[in-house]
């Protein structure tokens, strides 16, 4: 039968949605603050537990613990928990492993396990920190999810496995993204905490050097950054790998990476490399996967001039032997309450939590101790009235209510007189209950101020923590990752440093076509070179090339995609968007020097080639030109004077210092153009020198240019004698 539902579906859809976010969140993504373990984990080291896969007991197949796990305490898929197992096996997952595996549990390659038929697991010795008191109500348990068995809801953790292995997992609008961190750095934290009472984060972080990977690392963690990692619980920092460098026959070297960034496939770094090495992004040679046991990426640079640390740095640029690593320390209090908290607050929750855990197992053994001194008071009034209390055994039909009666005898000591063997009636044994008597009392009164002095409680803990962090090894107690305050790395760096230089000159000829070819530093074949082209120009290989035309626009132009050698030169549209009636008016190279450009109706001004550079193919626009108005001519400021002539034979010559300096613009006058005149060119001058032109294959030179000296934007005066009949100066 169906059940109808007359409710709106955005009511019902927030409602479900609402309970299953809370599910994800609290049983399957979030870690708990006190035992730093999700549900699965739990789960998984519970059932090792009660299978007594201790350190030092035999493997059993994982196959046989993932399906414990799986019946008795998670409905869920096989694969995922084995999944969750394997990575507590990783010694490169893992800070301090959980689980011993044995066989292959995958590798930092990214190579997948053995199937969970293959293998073998049993508990690490870590993981004892885990149970203390587990059988002696220091936790609550709670109904599985067929009520069959009973499950810890936390385990009573002696350590803050929390920040020791760090934790990873998104839940339904929220993530956490713990990273690991040393575990005597968190010891020492932890007795300052109970020492003082309250710390500040100061305090704490100058203990806490920051995280500690189990792939090493360095890790670039500034003072402010550390302060709002460990203060709010979130932030981020950056992960690079070590390295070192070794010295090669003749000059070469190689870089050897000894140590990757953590949660990074070793084999997607080799492929990131080769990818840019094939695609000329890196200057190496090769790249080689030396590894065994212990990380050995090797790479060859191509030449041995390329330095080092500016290789480095590119490849951290351009692959994952650098990345950047986010922090969110999002945990569930109490196993329920998902939140964001600080470095202070996660070790004042394992702490509270340790504490509950001790005092709940001390009330648990009190109550065994006062037990047991009922029962041994009873074999002490056995030993007092030995032959009486036989006589009443033997012959009394109700032994029992007789014995309660003469002796005042409680139920639990009357049974435990009752079931004693003869054996014990031996007389060492009545000094053997004294001591015993004498002892147990000593413990009963320790475990009653352990749980009502908080001194006492804390010296406990710290005690217990110096045990730990002496019971540790010494290879999990040494820090795997530096920490460095600054970046060493270039991280503005590019391929085009490690470029040669090389020098050419870039040519145009008249039909607006371009090439380059090598450097021309004869002065008779540049006047060629002039002669038969348009415009030419020497820079290197790392400068670019300035393209005027004359709808005002500059467009830049790597010259080494020009064609050159023995190649054909090809239209300057091949490189740029441009105007289909647009001329070159000229040709710079992007060096750091002033120029002037001017236009047909007398407009110019100064402006900047640095200014002007452009990754766009588009251009920039120069020059705001009004209608029937084009660029005529750019020049290279090197001198104080320009002179000016129009096609109506006026000439003018002004400083230079008169015009404006723009990144663009519409200009300034230049010499005042009358109805039906142009200005035809312009050129640059030392007064002091004269003023040269040329006609037809004569050199002509005016040696007092006075007369055309004036102000800028005048009228001028009419050209010299001799001048050139198509008004050009060249």
């Amino acid at each position: 039968m169906n059940k109808l539902f007359r409710q709106s579906i955005d009511k019902i859809l927030t409602q479900k949605y609402l309970s299953y976010a809370v599910s994800t969140i609290v049983s399957r993504s979030l870690p708990d603050v006190r035992d730093g373990l999700k549900p699965v984990h739990r789960r998984i080291i519970y059932s090792m537990y009660q299978l007594k896969l201790f350190n030092n007991s035999s493997y059993k197949k994982s196959a046989r613990i993932v399906g414990d796990v799986m019946g008795k305490f998670h409905p869920h898929g096989d694969q995922a928990i084995y999944d969750s197992l394997v990575r507590m096996a990783q010694d490169f997952s893992t800070r301090i492993k959980l689980v011993d595996g044995q066989g292959n549990f995958g590798n930092i390659d990214g190579d997948n396990p053995a199937a969970m038929r293959y293998t073998e697991a049993r508990l690490e010795k870590y993981s004892n920190y885990f149970f203390d008191g587990i059988e002696e109500d220091s936790v609550n348990f709670k109904e599985n999810y067929d009520g069959q068995n009973l499950e810890p809801e936390v385990l009573p953790a002696q350590l803050p496995n929390i920040l020791i292995n760090g934790a990873t997992g998104i839940a339904v609008g929220m993530a956490t993204n713990i990273p690991p961190h040393n575990v005597v750095e968190l010891i020492q934290a932890l007795k300052l905490i109970l020492k003082k009472g309250k710390t500040s984060l100061s305090e704490i972080l100058k203990i806490i050097e920051g995280p500690d990977l189990p792939t090493g690392g360095e890790i670039i963690l500034d003072i402010n950054e550390k302060k709002e990692i460990y203060k709010n619980g979130k932030g981020s920092f950056n992960i690079n790998s070590k390295y070192h460098i070794e010295e090669l026959k003749n000059g070469l070297y190689q870089i050897v990476i000894t140590e990757i960034p953590f949660q990074v496939n070793k084999v997607k770094i080799i492929e990131q490399l080769a990818n840019n090495l094939n695609k000329k992004k890196l200057p190496l040679d090769d790249v080689a996967d030396e590894s065994d046991e212990n990380i050995r990426i090797v790479l060859r640079p191509k030449s041995r001039n390329i330095d080092a640390k500016k290789l480095i740095s590119l490849c951290f640029k351009l692959t994952d032997l650098s990345i950047k690593f986010s922090c969110n320390f999002n945990v569930l209090i109490d196993g329920i309450e998902p939140k964001q908290i600080g470095i202070n607050d996660i070790l004042s929750n394992f702490l509270e939590h340790r504490k509950i855990t001790i005092r709940r197992k001390s009330k648990f053994n009190i109550e065994n101790i006062k037990k047991r001194l009922e029962i041994l008071k009873g074999y002490q009034i056995v030993f007092k009235n030995l032959n009486s209390i036989i006589k009443i055994i033997r012959t009394k039909d109700n032994p029992k209510k007789e014995l309660i009666k003469k002796y005042k005898l409680s139920n639990l000591q009357c049974d435990s007189i009752l079931s004693m063997r003869l054996g014990s009636l031996r007389k060492i044994d009545e000094k053997n209950i004294k001591d015993e008597i004498q002892k147990l009392n000593e413990e009963l009164k320790y475990l009653i101020k352990l749980i009502k002095d908080k001194k006492t409680l804390n010296k406990f803990i710290i005690n217990e923590l110096d045990f730990i962090k002496n019971d540790l090894d010494s290879e999990i107690k040494a820090r795997k990752s530096t920490i460095s305050s600054e970046q060493h790395n270039d991280i503005d760096i590019s391929i085009d440093e490690f470029k040669e230089i090389e020098k050419f000159t870039v040519i145009i000829n008249k039909d607006f076509q371009l090439k380059r070819i090598k450097e021309i530093m004869d002065e008779k074949e540049i006047q060629k070179i002039k002669k038969e082209n348009l415009f030419s120009v020497n820079l290197t290989s790392n400068q670019k090339i300035l393209l005027f035309v004359s709808s005002g626009k500059v467009y830049t132009i790597d010259p080494n995609i020009l064609p050159g050698g023995n190649s054909n030169p090809r239209s300057f549209i091949y490189f740029v968007d441009s105007m289909p009636n647009d001329k070159v008016t000229g040709l710079l190279s992007s060096i750091d020097e002033d120029l002037l450009i001017v236009s047909k109706n007398g407009k110019g001004f100064i402006s900047n080639t640095q200014s002007l550079v452009t990754n766009q193919k588009k251009g920039k626009q120069l020059f705001n030109l009004k209608s029937n108005d084009e660029v005529i001519k750019i020049l290279n400021l090197t001198k104080k004077h320009i002179a000016c002539v129009t096609k109506l034979q006026k000439m003018l010559i002004f400083e230079i210092d008169s015009l404006p300096k723009l990144q663009k613009g519409g200009g300034v006058q230049l010499i005042k153009i009358k109805k039906d005149d142009f200005l035809s060119d312009v050129t640059q001058l030392i007064v002091e020198d004269g003023l040269e032109w040329s006609t037809g294959s004569k050199n002509r030179k005016l040696e007092d240019v006075d007369f055309w000296i004036g102000k800028r934007a005048q009228t001028g005066k009419k050209v010299p004698k001799y001048f050139n009949k198509n008004l050009k100066f060249d």
